[in-house]
């Protein structure tokens, strides 16, 4: 049996080195834990924005497309006048997914307690089939030139009672005749409180 025996100085070095790569050791993980900390939020807060800009201009495109797309009036039987889908509507009337008669407790609304099965949301061709963490209102009125939606998004991402909105508001086109429905702009946006 071969016994190692170091001389008293060189304990001293290898100490220092194990002594050494600790430290470096604890600050990495002290640096991955504050990361963690700092950069998980803000993924999560980004996740959530993406999903009502996302959503947002689906909204927005389908009202478009139920603008200019030709249809039939039912009660004349001729082609309707120019319009987006008439009226408002919401996902849901709880003020936001914190809420626990539409939440999952962790400020997500769930699909299957939102009001989907309404005319608006079907005439937008329109429905949220994962959880969400903003409420979703559309408001359509006017004709031709005259006509104007607006869809929103709200949401209290870390359930402390202050909201991020975002927001679209588009217009008929003004040269819009009753054979020739037209969008002349893209939509405003507009952003409330995003990094709430």
């Amino acid at each position: 049996m071969h016994l190692l025996f170091m001389p008293v100085d060189n304990v001293g070095l290898f100490l220092a080195a194990m002594n050494s790569q600790l430290v470096v050791t604890v600050a990495a993980v002290t640096m991955a834990s504050l990361v963690a900390a700092v950069g998980v939020p803000r993924l999560l807060e980004r996740q959530n924005q993406d999903e009502a800009l996302r959503e947002l201009a689906r909204l927005s495109k389908a009202a478009a497309v139920y603008y200019v797309k030709p249809r039939m009036d039912g009660k004349s039987g001729g082609r309707a006048i120019c319009s987006f889908p008439l009226g408002d509507i919401r996902t849901s009337l709880a003020k936001s997914c914190c809420d626990p008669q539409v939440g999952d407790g962790n400020g997500l609304c769930l699909p299957a307690k939102m009001e989907w099965n309404r005319t608006l949301w079907g005439a937008l061709k329109w429905k949220l089939v994962e959880p969400h963490a903003y409420i979703y209102e559309y408001h359509g009125e006017g004709t031709l030139g005259q006509s104007k939606f607006t869809v929103s998004a709200y949401a209290d991402l870390d359930c402390d009672g202050e909201f991020s909105t975002f927001r679209y508001v588009g217009h008929g086109g003004a040269a819009s005749q009753a054979d020739d429905c037209v969008i002349s702009e893209a939509p405003e946006f507009i952003a409330i409180n995003p990094d709430e």
